[in-house]
């Protein structure tokens, strides 16, 4: 009779040991398949299904607060740059304010300050003597003409120094401005420097002298006392776009002046 050992055959161990591998590897992948499921799934799985509605609810309203949060904030940092620049604002308008306060009463001072009394006004007014009622008593006052008072005296302007004739003087300089022109040319011209560079010319007259070697006329205006001074003025001339030279003052004097 033969033994149990011997009814095993080298099949039976390899289908076997196929068997308990495939078994084994099922179970090494049902241990690890839980790290692949999202936490979620299983809270879903062993909450009920109030407590997995409540728990849906409170991650929206906790999103929505998040989002209510962010324009809390911004609109926060908007009101604050309007703060800003509120105060801005309002310290120009105290700085305003100030100048006003210091700067009004000296105008007013300014323009009612020495002003003289219309005499011719005041004496059209009749003599006389009000009275009125007030709380607590009453008020008189008196009316009477000023016209018997002592004129205030007018003021009086003085007169412009008299305009002397420029008189060509060989002694001084002067400075040519500007190119050749025509006689008739000279008035317009000096109108002309004298509207540009009027301030540099106070004291100066005009004279129309020959051009050397050439034809035609240039307009000389002195005279002054030394050449470097006439060598400054055209300094200063050359500055605004005038042509200039330091001559002698001689020439004809512009009918128009004199």
């Amino acid at each position: 009779m033969a033994k149990p050992v011997d009814h095993f055959r080298a099949s039976d161990i390899s289908f076997w040991g196929a068997f308990a591998l495939v078994v084994w590897a099922l179970a090494l992948l049902g241990s690890n398949a839980a790290g692949f499921i999202p936490q979620s799934v299983f809270a879903g799985l062993h909450a009920s299904r109030l407590e997995g509605a409540s728990l849906n609810q409170l991650r929206a309203q906790v999103a929505a607060l998040e989002t209510e949060a962010g324009r809390l904030k911004q609109e926060n940092s908007v009101l604050l740059q309007r703060f800003v620049l509120n105060e801005q604002a309002n310290g120009e308008v105290t700085r305003r304010v100030g100048a006003l306060e210091l700067t009004v009463p000296r105008l007013l001072d300014a323009v009612n300050g020495g002003q003289p009394v219309d005499y011719g006004t005041t004496a059209s007014t009749g003599r006389g003597a009000t009275t009125f009622d007030t709380d607590g008593g009453s008020v008189s006052y008196t009316t009477t003409p000023m016209s018997n008072l002592a004129r205030a005296p007018q003021a009086t302007q003085p007169l412009p120094d008299e305009l002397v004739a420029v008189v060509p003087d060989s002694n001084s300089f002067g400075v040519a401005l500007g190119p050749p022109l025509d006689p008739d040319e000279g008035e317009a011209a000096w109108r002309s420097v004298n509207d540009r560079v009027g301030a540099l010319l106070l004291g100066l007259g005009p004279l129309l002298a020959n051009v050397e070697g050439g034809g035609g006329k240039r307009l000389v205006v002195g005279p002054i006392t030394t050449e470097a001074d006439a060598r400054q003025l055209c300094g200063r001339m050359a500055k605004v776009g005038i042509a200039c030279a330091s001559v002698p003052f001689i020439g004809d004097p512009l009918p128009l002046l004199n």
